[in-house]
């Protein structure tokens, strides 16, 4: 036996394998029939129970002592050790509920820097970004809604379905995306959040406070959410500026340094320090082909005779005096 758990535990190192694994582990779960835990209501009948028994308390119960020749020993209450096991039970059981993500999803990442192209099972293509990941369901969508949950920002080509299918794009942001079939890109992050729609139809719900609002995109749309997620629409602007980073392009509008000290932060992990208000004010405009960071603070340094100095992921931007 432990031979063959060494060469489980070998075999299973490769990704391919771990996906195989997952596959067989499922069909064995649905074959097997296996209880689905129920949280809620066993704690609510533990609690319950434990309110209305007439167990005596700790207290009252007081240590037990054993006798040992020479030696004096303790043993913890009755109740006390039914509270432990009854409490390592229910962490067993919760623990296990929560470990089924794993299987029944898998999550892309991007590092710092990556772009990385995804096709998924429905034929459609996702774009992610650097720094960002994509949550899907390991064995493909069911036959209702086809979900996803996005951290960071992607760019979407979905496919239509003779069904009408919907497809969701989830975030942690208080807002999802709804679509049928189009092509459009979701940026979510600690600085906001945003949509531009290049083609077909798309909605938007966002929750402020309680309530759930709605938004419709046309293609050209772009919307902006700040951090309480109210939202900014903008009509007819050029939606692909806002997915050229996948061609490692970067387009800026009236964008401040400060910003794009932030955005360099966010896509490269860099922190930017711009000692002057002045300078942090200065707003970047046109387009830039840059393949790393490197290359685009050099072309930025060049544009406002800047002085950079860096050491290692930190960077200072300051005014080039000669």
């Amino acid at each position: 036996m432990p031979l063959q758990k060494r060469l489980i535990e070998e075999w299973l190192q490769k990704e391919k394998n771990q996906e195989q694994f997952y596959q067989w582990l499922v069909e064995w779960e649905m074959q097997s029939a296996l209880y689905q835990p129920e949280i809620e209501l066993p704690l609510q009948r533990y609690v319950q129970h434990m309110e209305t028994s007439s167990h005596p308390s700790i207290e009252d119960q007081g240590p037990v002592e054993t006798s040992v020749p020479g030696r004096h020993t303790f043993q913890l209450p009755t109740l006390h050790r039914w509270l432990v096991a009854a409490s390592l039970a229910l962490l067993l059981l919760f623990s296990a509920w929560i470990g089924r993500e794993s299987i029944l999803f898998r999550t892309y990442r991007t590092a710092f820097g990556e772009t990385r192209t995804l096709k998924l099972d429905d034929g459609s293509h996702v774009v992610l970004n650097a720094n960002s990941s994509l949550q899907i369901p390991r064995f493909g969508f069911g036959t209702r809604t086809r979900e996803v949950l996005l951290q960071g920002e992607a760019f979407f080509a979905i496919k239509h379905t003779t069904d009408n299918q919907k497809f969701l794009v989830k975030t942690e942001k208080g807002f999802n995306v709804t679509v049928h079939g189009t092509e459009f890109t979701v940026y979510t992050r600690s600085q906001g959040a945003k949509v531009a729609l290049e083609k077909g139809k798309v909605a938007i719900n966002y929750t402020v406070g309680s309530v759930t609002k709605e938004v419709t995109l046309k293609p050209g749309d772009l919307v902006i959410l700040d951090r309480h997620n109210q939202p900014k629409l903008k009509r007819q602007v050029d939606a692909q500026k806002y997915s050229a980073w996948k061609e490692h392009r970067f387009v800026f509008d009236d964008m401040t340094l400060r910003q794009f000290g932030d955005m360099l932060n966010e896509t490269y992990g860099l922190q930017v320090d711009i000692p002057s208000d002045k300078l942090a004010q200065r707003t970047l405009v046109g387009s830039f082909q840059a393949d790393d960071a490197d290359e685009l603070l050099k072309t930025i340094a060049d544009i406002f005779n800047l002085k950079i100095e860096r050491q290692k992921n930190h960077v200072i931007l300051l005014n080039n005096v000669n």
